[in-house]
């Protein structure tokens, strides 16, 4: 959806209905100044509005979210078209979203690892480890659930991995080696495990509520 034409086009039928802005704003239940936003493409008509407008405006509503006229013949080109677009841009907000989930997940793993290892004690060793561990298998138990797809959630565990490794060497120094070894492979074994059980709870919990609105779509 061109919001620059989708505004443009409101305009040009709102001045063909010889209204105003503050006639139509008063017709659709909204403000003068957000129908202005709509004609100059900084906004777009809500959902809500969208019936309303087209029946003000004597146009489709196809026709509004396009930015222009469908002539007959043309109808379910467009109509397709306009579902097409649609579903397209959903995927990439969607995309977009779990991008800045995934990085987030990072920067909390990461930040969480190297923040409980500067803080610890020489005394905190074994806590410190299993604290850790922790840590990580709730993100990644949290990651799991998300919708994020299986083979990138399958790249998380070498991240909180190879990101586990060097903080070793802050907190045991020359005995760094053994241990990020050994409590790695952990680190790697228990995040896959959680984002297995993490991806099941959410397949899960996707099939009961899907259960759930069958059964009150056949009540």
């Amino acid at each position: 959806m061109d919001s620059k034409k989708t505004g443009d086009f409101i305009r040009k039928q709102r001045l063909k209905c010889n209204l105003t802005q503050k006639d139509l704003a008063q017709k659709l239940g909204c403000t003068d100044k957000a129908v202005s936003r709509w004609e100059t493409g900084k906004g777009i008509p809500d959902v809500s509005f969208l019936i309303p407008l087209s029946n003000n405006l004597n146009v489709s509503v196809n026709e509004i979210l396009i930015g222009e006229k469908i002539e007959k013949e043309q109808q379910i080109e467009k109509y397709e078209q306009t579902i097409v677009d649609t579903i397209s841009e959903s995927k990439n907000k969607i995309s977009r979203l779990n991008i800045v989930i995934y990085i987030l997940f990072v920067v909390i793993e990461i930040f969480s690892i190297y923040f409980f290892t500067i803080a610890a004690t020489p005394s905190d060793g074994m806590g410190l480890v299993i604290g850790l561990v922790l840590i990580t298998q709730i993100n990644s138990l949290l990651f799991g659930m998300t919708n994020i797809k299986f083979k990138y959630k399958s790249i998380y565990p070498w991240i909180a991995t190879i990101a586990f490794i060097p903080s070793n060497y802050i907190y045991w120094g020359s005995e760094a080696l053994e241990t990020a070894l050994f409590y790695g492979f952990i680190h790697l074994a228990s995040s896959y495990i959680f984002i297995l059980a993490g991806t099941g709870i959410s397949k899960i919990v996707s099939v009961i509520i899907t259960k759930i609105k069958e059964k009150r779509k056949n009540r």
